[in-house]
Order: structure tokens, then sequence, then C-alpha cells
């Protein structure tokens, strides 16, 4: 059914509620799986033993780092997918169950095993990128996050909404770690609990939807 004159601002409202929404979707989902937050006591941890000109920039090559990696899972995740001969709904629904089952894994109040992999490298300054940016905070759930969103993005500008929600995401990140001191200081012990388990309650609530899309979506 086409746009008459009476409902012109009704469609253009329609044409740019698909994007918005998406766009908050993939922030929400990629601020609860990345958890910036979670990722400062780790920071704090490898920028104790930084030079201090180092330490003033680690903050910017994590989010930077973290914005490239997940780029590059919006530009060529579907293409990889193709090449695997992996289906979108197939994927989404994979996503989804990944997603899901992070967020369980964050109510029962514990970090997700892919946020805690870590590694003996001994260079302070590699660390910031690995494990701190790439597994840590863009892990492979972000990754996945970003390209089951890309596979049902269905126009350039929900392509370009996620890019939006990606570089939210690394300025989120940018902001924590340059106040990781701050915020170490001010949020309890207690208070961390809470909020990863809310971030968890979010990622399930994002995961199922994304997975019973896919399981709709599919055809044998």
């Amino acid at each position: 059914m086409g746009c008459g004159s009476g409902l012109e601002g009704q469609c253009y409202s329609e044409s740019i509620l698909g994007p918005i929404d998406q766009f908050l979707q993939v922030v929400v989902a990629l601020l609860a799986i990345c958890d910036p937050p979670g990722a400062v006591p780790a920071y704090l941890g490898i920028a104790a033993t930084m030079p201090p000109d180092a330490r003033r920039k680690a903050p910017l090559r994590a989010a930077i780092t973290v914005t490239l990696i997940l780029g590059v899972a919006l530009l060529g995740g579907e293409l990889l997918l193709r090449m695997f001969g992996i289906s979108m709904p197939a994927f989404q629904a994979a996503g989804g169950l990944l997603i899901l089952l992070m967020g369980l894994e964050m109510l029962r109040g514990s970090p997700t095993k892919v946020q805690n992999e870590s590694t003996h490298e001994d260079d302070t300054e590699d660390r910031i990128l690995i494990p701190l940016a790439m597994p840590l905070i863009a892990g492979p759930g972000a990754i996945a996050t970003v390209i089951t969103f890309s596979a049902k993005a269905g126009s350039w500008e929900g392509t370009l909404s996620i890019a939006a929600a990606i570089l939210i995401t690394g300025l989120a990140i940018y902001l924590t770690l340059k106040s990781a001191s701050w915020v170490q200081k001010r949020i309890s012990a207690r208070g961390q609990r809470i909020f990863l388990r809310f971030m968890g309650l979010i990622l399930v609530a994002v995961g199922a939807q994304l997975l019973l899309s896919g399981v709709h979506s599919f055809k044998l």
C-alpha cells in the first residue's frame, strides 16, 4: 500500500523508526556484552605497570581497536557467512542463542567465559589490545551480535544505524576506561554485581528475540 497525501507524515515516521529501533537495540546489546565497567579491573591491572605516557593513550587505543574489530564484522561478516554457506536466519538464530546463554551466565552473577580469556603476554602495551580490547571487550559475543544485526539490516539506513551504534559503544568504552580510577572508587562490589545481573537480563531478552526471529525466518 502506497503513501497517500494524508499518510506522508506517518510513512516518513515509519521509515525512520526501523533504523532508530535497530540502533537502540544494537547499542543496548553491545554495551551489555562489551560491558565497559566490567573491563575496568582488568584495565587497571594492565595500566598499573605502564609508563605514564602509554597509560594516557591506552583508553583511546582500546576504544579504537574495539571499534575497528566491530566495524570489520559489520562490513565483512555477511560475506564470510556466504563463503561458508551459512544462511542469515541460521546465523541470526545461533547469534541469538549465544547472546541468550551469555545473558543467563551474567544473571547468575558471574562474567561470561568468553570475557575471562587471558594471555600471558609480557608486553603491557600489547595487552591493551590483547586480551583487553579482544576478546575481553570485543569478544565472540559482540562480533556475533554485530553480524547478526547486520544480516537483518535490510537497507543502507539499517547498516548506518549499526555503524552509529558501534561508534557509540567505542565512545562509551573510551570514557569508561579514561575515568577508570574514578569508576573503581565510586562503584562498590555489590553495585557491580547488581549491574552485571541487570545487563544479563537485557541480554537474555535481546538474545531470545533474535533467536525466535531467526527460527521464524528459517526455510529448509
